[in-house]
């Protein structure tokens, strides 16, 4: 075998239980057509001969996404340059909206790097839209790994923050970053007038979630964990915490227990207005209101803002764009990280805020789900899960 299979930690979906068991590789490609895959901006995407092909379009670079987002992940393909352009393979990538009026596709997030060439970085990551440029590349002395005009392998894993690619069975880079904690993997042709021409098949990956350690908070039963605070209506529905606002004052539910250093993982849809969820937090009784931090879980309207920071005033900078990540009538995820004075926040895998907080005035307390004020808010929460730190 080129390797031995890799064997993953992988929650139970019931998250009563955590097993060792054998991760089994998915066929990203069928070979035929382009199922579960769709295309972005301006390349041109075709299947010949079992094979995807790329090729330049009008100019533009051009990405084939997959439907799916994937976190931890080993993926493997094959590809064979037929033109001078350059490609890549982005993983645990979004495209955002971007330009004065939110109309520009963009992507976002780690690539590995195709070239048809020897010497040029072919197995290196490049942090796509995001401005930070190459993250890692090979070493000279594997400049003659890449096979020029033939059929090469690409293997590239992303386990926690660790990102490792190999090449025809060579490893070319092995650091951490992180950056995105999911997302999208997608093929890209490049943009500019030289004719970019591609071909990819084998395409297969092994979905490592999002790894152990996962610890379930809401039963997906009843609200057992859980307190209703101040005012407004919550109920379980279809596996999932459903928030109504009965009144125009805001409402609350509460955890138990209180929480200090930890991660929070959940999945959110909002069918108006806003909520969010607040940490580090505690009730007062009197003003019927919570004092802490709340990342903020809003309409797509005001998407933009799912994520950022507030605590009586905005934490983060809300002008940052996240348009187009949070999707209508679908589950979104959210993720939340307290280590100490540093809180960070991702919305479908796309990081939002990096927040160092100089004066923390709130250090531990419950996790509570908001209902805002205004009396026109519905919001759904399910897989609720910590990961106490």
């Amino acid at each position: 075998m080129r390797y031995a299979i890799l064997v993953a930690i992988v929650a139970c979906i019931a998250g009563t239980a955590l097993a060792e068991e054998p991760v089994e590789w998915v066929s990203l490609f069928n070979g035929k057509d382009l199922p579960g895959w769709h295309e972005v901006l301006g390349g041109k995407w075709s299947v010949v001969d079992g094979c995807i092909v790329g090729e330049s379009g009008d100019g533009r670079y051009g990405w084939l996404v997959t439907d799916k987002m994937y976190s931890d992940f080993v993926l493997e393909l094959d590809f064979k340059t037929e033109a001078p352009g350059n490609s890549g393979v982005q993983f645990r990538s979004h495209v955002v909206k971007e330009g004065e009026n939110h109309d520009v596709d963009r992507m976002h997030g780690y690539q590995a790097e195709v070239n048809p060439a020897r010497g040029k970085s072919t197995g290196g990551v490049y942090d796509e839209g995001g401005g930070r440029g190459w993250l890692a590349q090979p070493p000279t002395d594997l400049d003659d790994v890449l096979r020029e005009g033939d059929w090469n392998h690409y293997r590239i894993s992303m386990i926690g923050d660790h990102i490792v690619t190999h090449l025809n069975d060579v490893k070319m880079v092995d650091f951490s970053d992180a950056k995105t904690i999911r997302g999208h993997v997608a093929l890209q042709v490049h943009s500019g007038p030289t004719p970019v021409r591609v071909r990819w098949k084998n395409i297969r990956i092994q979905d490592l979630g999002y790894g152990p350690g996962w610890t379930p908070i809401f039963n997906g039963k009843d609200l057992a964990g859980w307190e209703p605070m101040a005012n407004e209506k919550w109920v379980v529905e279809d596996g999932a915490i459903v928030g109504k606002c009965v009144t125009n004052k805001y409402g609350y539910l509460a955890t138990d227990k209180t929480y200090k250093d930890f991660v929070l993982r959940f999945k959110f849809q909002c069918g108006g207005g806003n909520s969010g969820v607040f940490f580090r937090s505690s009730f007062d009784e009197k003003e019927e209101l919570i004092g802490g931090i709340q990342a903020e879980v809003a309409a797509p309207a005001d998407s933009h803002l799912d994520g950022q920071l507030y605590s009586g005033k905005w934490l983060t900078d809300i002008e940052k764009s996240t348009y187009g990540l949070v999707k209508q009538g679908q589950w979104n995820d959210m993720q939340i990280m307290c280590k100490g004075k540093r809180i960070v926040t991702h919305v479908n895998g796309y990081l939002v805020a990096d927040y160092t907080d100089r004066k923390p005035r709130y250090t531990d307390g419950v996790i509570a789900l908001q209902l805002h004020s205004g009396g026109k808010t519905e919001v759904k929460f399910k897989d609720i899960y910590t990961k106490e730190l």
